[in-house]
């Protein structure tokens, strides 16, 4: 085990953007017992998808098999210490491959999208995106017959990329829907951040700013 992830107890690995934009990989190490990491983890809440459906899952190291892989849904990331301290991310999905070492329990979530960790600065351009984005995901879940199983096995069709890119494009077209005498206060804020975001990955990838919006992809079932 590598031995900064041993010590600290979880790592974020960055992504391919410059400048930085969220994260590629997050590792953790979940503990059966209190050690003397710094971030001592005793469980990881993550979304997750089984083909049919849904599940708020919760992994602690006494559950598992001695090798276990996830498919991890859009959504919130949460890790829970065994001092009641919580670290929270989020992702546009991904693998999460669980395995048994020890007496620790080892988690390698990656993703194609930029997995954003939460707490590092309320104004980064992540944090921005994914409390609009989940807004947006919860209007788009209650106009759908099943709602969150149905959402979620239509999200589970698409790349995490693509459902990036697809929501950096509705977060767009839902700031410009917003008449001029309420653009100001936090308005500004998630338009700063939405404008960065896409100029990070037009550099990066080369992308010409265009897709179809999360609401176009989800609207045809994931077909």
């Amino acid at each position: 085990m590598d031995t900064n992830l041993s010590q600290i107890g979880y790592q974020f690995e960055a992504s391919k953007y410059s400048p930085g934009l969220g994260y590629s990989r997050l590792r953790s190490v979940i503990s059966r017992r209190p050690t003397q990491r710094f971030f001592d983890t005793k469980a990881l809440h993550i979304p997750t998808f089984d083909g049919r459906f849904y599940h708020p899952t919760q992994i602690t190291r006494h559950e598992l098999s001695p090798q276990e892989t996830f498919q991890v849904c859009l959504g919130p990331i949460k890790l829970d210490n065994h001092q009641g301290e919580s670290l929270r991310a989020f992702s546009f999905g991904g693998v999460l491959k669980a395995t048994i070492q020890g007496d620790d329990l080892y988690c390698d979530m990656t993703s194609t999208a930029p997995i954003f960790r939460l707490q590092e600065d309320p104004n980064l351009a992540g944090s921005i995106v994914a409390d609009e984005l989940m807004e947006l995901i919860a209007e788009i879940e209650v106009h759908l017959k099943g709602q969150e199983d149905e959402l979620y096995s239509r999200l589970a069709k698409f790349d995490p990329y693509q459902l990036f890119l697809a929501s950096l494009v509705s977060l767009q077209k839902r700031v410009d829907s917003i008449p001029t005498h309420m653009r100001r206060g936090k308005y500004l804020q998630v338009v700063t951040a939405i404008r960065k975001a896409f100029q990070i990955v037009q550099t990066t990838d080369g992308w010409d700013g265009h897709s179809p919006s999360l609401e176009e992809l989800l609207s045809s079932g994931g077909s």
